[in-house]
């Protein structure tokens, strides 16, 4: 593949990623909060889980005694290591939605900075969503007016994003 073939194919993937982003953007934001709510809690229930793991047989005895493995360190080493495990694969995760966070927060300043035929387009379309028909009748547009300023709009947000920010893989 050319280097042609991969900036279309990555030009392909920003757009639609967009059109997601445009269409989608206040419900994938509440979605991904809760997505690292829930990762960070579920981190929380398995490090604890693997703490206790290091003590499996903490008995209580009415007089001290002293109970030894055959390899403690060992067995810590190993505590140790799942613990950095599990905590990495959350980094992973919470950095994969933040990033998701990130790029629709940088569509809406776009947005924003675009000029006022485009943002208004864009905004009324889908800041809430609207239908054609809905954001046609608040502009006091015709219906193809509307989707043709709203194709133009998004294929220079889109390079506009491609500029500033790179493609979205």
């Amino acid at each position: 593949m050319d280097a042609k073939e991969k900036a279309k194919r990555a030009k392909e993937r920003t757009t639609r990623r967009v059109y997601d982003i445009l269409k989608n953007h206040d419900q994938e934001t509440r979605t991904i909060e809760a997505q690292i709510e829930a990762e960070r809690a579920a981190l929380e229930v398995d490090l604890a889980e693997i703490r206790t793991r290091a003590y499996p047989r903490a008995v209580r005895y009415d007089t001290p005694r002293v109970q030894s493995s055959p390899d403690p360190d060992g067995n810590m080493v190993k505590i140790a290591a799942a613990i950095e495990r599990r905590t990495a694969r959350t980094k992973r995760a919470v950095e994969a939605l933040e990033e998701r966070q990130r790029q629709i927060d940088n569509v809406h300043e776009i947005v924003l900075a675009m000029d006022a035929k485009a943002k208004i387009v864009l905004l009324t379309m889908y800041y809430p969503r609207r239908t054609y028909e809905q954001a046609a009748e608040a502009l006091g547009m015709d219906v193809s007016t509307v989707s043709r300023q709203r194709k133009t709009a998004v294929e220079r947000l889109v390079r506009k994003y491609i500029r500033l920010h790179g493609a979205i893989e």
